[in-house]
């Protein structure tokens, strides 16, 4: 194994050393999860590998210091996270895609993204990215907001949310219109992880 690759406890304790070089090993220890044990043996490794300088203020006190080479090693774990989040959210896209277009192709051409956060933003760019000019959306913030039948509502909500909704819809409390319980409702998150998709 090459002694020049950092692990994952290394990278734990470079990241809380870059923010604040004034922190005792009991801090990094409890900031980091690992034990006071393995900090010590890990804050020592990474000194002699040079990553953290370590400077005596007083015979008690001592200072970590992220040393440029540590620096480097951080930035490279952000660009890889970073990168590794792109990934993420373009797989999560083309699911969705996937997801939009098997509804498409039975005729439905009109969805609902029901929902205000961030899954809902990524719903609605992978509407636009189909370029299908048949294909209408429109986004709502709540249940009642709907007004439409025969519709697919793609659900961007959480799981509290989603319970909420599978209750009136089993209820149909919400739905003062007949019509609106022929929608098609299709909680996202589910369907993109392989569970059931439909509520």
């Amino acid at each position: 194994m090459n002694s020049s690759i950092i692990s994952e406890r290394e990278l734990k304790i470079i990241d809380e050393v870059s923010r604040d070089k004034n922190l005792t090993q009991r801090k990094i220890s409890r900031n980091s999860g690992l034990s006071l044990g393995m900090t010590n043996l890990i804050l020592k490794r990474l000194a002699s590998k040079g990553y953290i300088k370590v400077k005596g203020l007083d015979r008690r006190k001592v200072q970590y210091i992220l040393t440029p080479k540590g620096f480097t090693e951080k930035a490279k774990k952000s660009y890889r996270y970073f990168l590794k989040t792109i990934h993420s959210l373009k797989e999560m896209k083309k699911k969705i895609q996937e997801l939009v277009l098997i509804e498409y192709e039975k005729g439905k051409t009109y969805f609902i993204i029901l929902g205000a956060g961030e899954l809902a933003d990524i719903i609605e760019l992978s509407l636009k990215g189909l370029n299908k000019r048949e294909l209408k959306y429109r986004r709502v913030s709540k249940l009642e907001d709907i007004n439409s039948s025969n519709t697919v509502v793609l659900l961007a909500q959480s799981e509290i949310e989603i319970g909420h909704i599978i209750t009136n819809l089993g209820s149909r409390a919400m739905f003062p219109d007949p019509g609106l319980k022929t929608n098609r409702y299709i909680d996202v998150l589910s369907a993109i992880s392989g569970s059931n998709e439909l509520i």
